[in-house]
C-alpha cells in the first residue's frame, strides 16, 4: 500500500511539471482600415518568420492607433509596424533606435516605396476646385494624429496659408472619412493615398463620384496625390527586445523575397533597409504634432554646462569692471578731500582726473573687446572639435562606401554589355563574386558610419530615453559581459566579475548602466592593450553602503599618462583618432553615470601598471526632471 502511494505521488509530480513552450514575439500592426481585415492580411507573416527563426513563435495582432499605443505602453507587443509619425513620437518618448526595416508597398506589380495624402471632395462640388477653395470648409479626417490622414494635408495647406473649418474626427479607419464625405456631413475628406482607388475596386465608391484637390501625377507613383511623398511605414523593435533578436528579425524581413507568395498574400512588395524619416519630423514640427506641440524647457543647469566658459569670462569681465568702478569712486572721494584742503591744486588735479577717466574708458573698452574675443574663441574651439571629430571619423567609411558603389556601378554597366553580347558562365560567376564582395564592404562601411552617428547622438544622455525598472545588478552585469563575449574572445583578454555575497537589487536604468559598463570594458580593450597583448579586466561590486553601491572596473594595461588623465572625459578627446577611436566613449559614460543614474565616476591610473574606474551609484536612481 505504501509503495503504491509513493508511485502515485511520483507520477503526480511528473504531471505537475511545466511543459515549456517556445518564446512568443508579438507583432503589433497599425490598422488604418478594418482591424479584422488587417489581421487576416498580415497572417502569412507569422509562418514566414517562424520558418526563418524556428526557435521563436510569432503572433501578429492588428490594432487601431489608440489600442496600439496602450499595448506599447504595457509592453504587450515586441515589434511594431506603424505610420512614420508614430515612430517619430515613440523615438522621442521611448528612446528607440533606428527601425529594423521599411515596408515596401505593391500596386499592380510595381514596388511603392513612398506614400502621401489625398484631399477629396464630391465631383459635383463646383465651388471646390483648388486649395484656396478649402478656406473655412468642413473636413472629415480619421484623427488629428494621423500622418497621412491629417498632418500631411494640414502641412500642405499651411504652406499656402489656408485655414480650414471644423474637423470631424471619424476614427482610425480612413474609410469612415470618405463615407462621411459621401453622406454630405462634410465638404472635404483627408485620407491616405491609394484608399480612394481601393474603395473603387471594392465597389464602395462609384467612378467619377469623387475628385482629388491639388491632384498630382508624380513620376513613378501609381496614385493621385495631393501632398508631398514620404517614406513608407517602419518596422520598429521596442527597447525590451534584445539586440541579437532585433538583428535576426531585421535579417529575416530583409530576406523576404520581393513579390514572393508570402509578400503577395500580405499585399506588399517586401521590406527594404530603413529609410530616413527626417522629412517626417519636419512635417510634425511644422504642424506642432506631439511630441513637438510644446516649447522646449531650458534649464539653468543645461545653460551652465554648455556655456560655462563664456559665463566665467563675462563674470571675470564684470568683476574687473566692478573693481575699476570702486577704484574710480575712491579716487573721486580723494579728489574731493584734496579740493577742500588744497584750493590751489584744483586745476592740476582736474587735469589729472580727466586723463585718468580717459584711461578708464580705454581700459573698459579693452576689457569688453577681450571678453567678446574669449566668448568667440570658446565657441570656435567647441565647434572645431565637434566638426573635426565627426568629419574625420565619418570620412573613411563613407569614402569606402562611395568608392565601392562607383565600382559596382561601373561593373554593372560592363556586365550589361556582356549580357547583351551573350555572357559566359565564368563571367557571370565573376560578376556575382564581385557583387557579393562589394555588398559586404558597403554593409560594413555603412554600419560603421551608422554606429558613429548613434554614438554622437548619445553624448548628451537623456533620462527620458531610458526605461526604468527594478533589476538585480549581478544579473545585468552578466548579461552585459555575455554581449561582449565575441569581442573578448577575439582580443584574448579575460574579464572576471566579482560580486559581494547576496545580489544587489536596484531601482534604476539597466540599459544605460549596461552601456556604461560596456564602454569601460571596450575602452580597456581598445586603449590598455596592444593588438598582441592579452590582459585581465576585473569588475568588482562591493556590498551596498548607505543606499549606494560601488562598481570598480580595473585593467592591468599600459595606464593613462598624467597629461591625458584630466581630459579623458571630454567629448572627442582620444589618443587614437583616425585609428578607430571617436573620443566619445568615456564622455558618454560620464553623462550616463552622472546625468541618468545620479552617481559619480572617478579614475585612477598608473602608467605601465593599469587603470581603475570607480562608479558610486545610488540603489534608487533620482526621478527624471521631465
Amino acid at each position: 500500500m505504501t509503495l503504491s502511494r509513493l508511485l502515485l505521488g511520483a507520477f503526480g509530480c511528473l504531471l505537475a511539471l511545466p511543459l515549456w513552450g517556445k518564446d512568443v514575439l508579438t507583432l503589433g500592426v497599425l490598422a488604418f482600415r478594418n482591424e479584422a481585415q488587417t489581421a487576416a492580411q498580415w497572417q502569412p507573416l507569422e509562418g514566414y518568420l517562424h520558418n526563418a527563426i524556428p526557435e521563436y513563435d510569432f503572433k501578429v495582432v492588428a490594432m487601431d492607433l489608440t489600442r496600439l499605443r496602450e499595448a506599447v505602453r504595457r509592453t504587450q507587443v515586441d515589434i511594431v509596424i506603424t505610420q512614420p509619425a508614430e515612430y517619430v513620437r515613440m523615438a522621442h518618448q521611448n528612446g528607440l533606435a533606428s527601425p529594423l526595416a521599411t515596408l515596401l508597398g505593391a500596386h499592380e506589380g510595381r514596388t511603392v516605396r513612398v506614400f502621401g495624402g489625398s484631399i477629396l471632395t464630391r465631383a459635383d462640388r463646383k465651388d471646390i476646385q483648388t486649395l484656396a477653395d478649402l478656406e473655412g470648409k468642413r473636413v472629415a479626417a480619421p484623427a488629428k494624429d494621423s500622418f497621412a490622414g491629417y498632418q500631411l494635408q494640414i502641412y500642405t495647406l499651411q504652406k499656402e496659408r489656408i485655414a480650414i473649418g471644423p474637423v470631424l474626427e471619424t476614427g482610425s479607419a480612413h474609410d469612415s472619412a470618405i463615407e462621411a464625405l459621401m453622406q454630405g456631413k462634410v465638404d472635404v475628406a483627408f485620407v491616405r493615398t491609394g484608399l480612394w482607388e481601393s474603395m473603387q475596386k471594392e465597389g464602395r465608391v462609384a467612378p467619377g463620384q469623387l475628385k482629388a484637390i491639388n491632384a498630382q501625377q508624380l513620376s513613378g507613383y501609381p496614385f493621385e496625390v495631393s501632398t508631398g511623398l514620404y517614406p513608407e511605414w517602419p518596422v520598429i523593435a521596442l527597447p525590451h527586445v534584445r539586440d541579437e533578436m532585433s538583428a535576426r528579425l531585421a535579417g529575416a524581413l530583409l530576406s523576404l523575397p520581393h513579390r514572393s507568395e508570402v509578400s503577395r498574400q500580405i499585399g506588399i512588395a517586401g521590406f527594404a533597409v530603413p529609410s530616413d524619416y527626417d522629412s517626417v519630423r519636419t512635417v510634425m514640427r511644422a504642424v506642432r504634432a506631439p511630441p513637438f506641440d510644446t516649447e522646449a524647457q531650458i534649464r539653468l543647469g543645461d545653460v551652465w554646462e554648455q556655456y560655462y566658459l563664456q559665463i566665467m569670462a563675462v563674470m571675470l569681465a564684470a568683476f574687473a569692471i566692478g573693481i575699476l568702478a570702486v577704484r574710480s569712486t575712491l579716487l573721486s572721494r580723494r579728489l574731493r578731500d584734496l579740493n577742500d584742503n588744497l584750493e590751489f591744486r584744483i586745476t592740476q588735479r582736474t587735469s589729472e582726473l580727466a586723463d585718468r577717466n580717459v584711461d578708464l574708458a580705454h581700459t573698459l573698452e579693452a576689457l569688453e573687446q577681450t571678453r567678446d574675443e574669449l566668448v568667440d574663441a570658446a565657441k570656435l574651439a567647441a565647434l572645431g572639435s565637434l566638426v573635426a571629430g565627426i568629419s574625420h571619423e565619418l570620412n573613411t567609411p563613407i569614402g569606402n562606401g562611395l568608392t565601392v558603389a562607383s565600382t559596382l556601378e561601373e561593373r554593372s554597366l560592363q556586365f550589361k554589355k556582356e549580357l547583351d553580347l551573350g555572357i559566359k558562365r565564368s563571367a557571370l560567376d565573376a560578376f556575382v563574386a564581385d557583387t557579393q564582395l562589394a555588398s559586404d564592404i558597403l554593409v560594413r562601411s555603412l554600419t560603421r558610419a551608422a554606429t558613429l552617428v548613434t554614438s554622437f547622438k548619445q553624448v548628451a544622455a537623456d533620462q527620458t530615453s531610458s526605461q526604468r525598472r527594478q533589476f538585480l545588478l549581478k544579473e545585468t552585469l552578466e548579461e552585459v559581459l555575455l554581449t561582449l563575449s565575441p569581442t573578448l574572445k577575439r582580443s584574448g583578454c579575460r574579464v572576471h566579475l566579482v560580486c559581494a555575497e547576496g545580489d544587489v537589487k536596484m531601482d534604476s536604468y539597466p540599459g544605460p548602466l549596461g552601456q556604461a559598463i560596456a564602454n569601460l570594458v571596450n575602452n580597456s580593450l581598445f586603449h590598455a592593450y596592444g593588438e598582441t597583448v592579452q590582459g585581465e579586466i576585473r569588475i568588482h561590486v562591493s556590498a551596498p553602503e548607505n543606499g549606494f553601491v560601488s562598481i570598480d572596473v580595473e585593467d592591468d594595461g599600459v595606464g593613462i599618462s598624467a597629461s591625458h588623465l584630466a581630459r579623458i572625459f571630454e567629448p572627442f578627446f582620444t589618443t587614437r583618432l583616425g585609428k578607430g577611436g571617436s573620443g566619445l566613449g568615456l564622455s558618454i559614460t560620464r553623462n550616463i553615470v552622472v546625468g541618468v543614474l545620479g552617481g559619480k565616476i572617478q579614475v585612477n591610473s598608473t602608467e605601465q601598471v593599469g587603470t581603475a574606474f570607480s562608479l558610486w551609484l545610488p540603489l534608487t536612481a533620482p526621478e527624471s526632471d521631465t
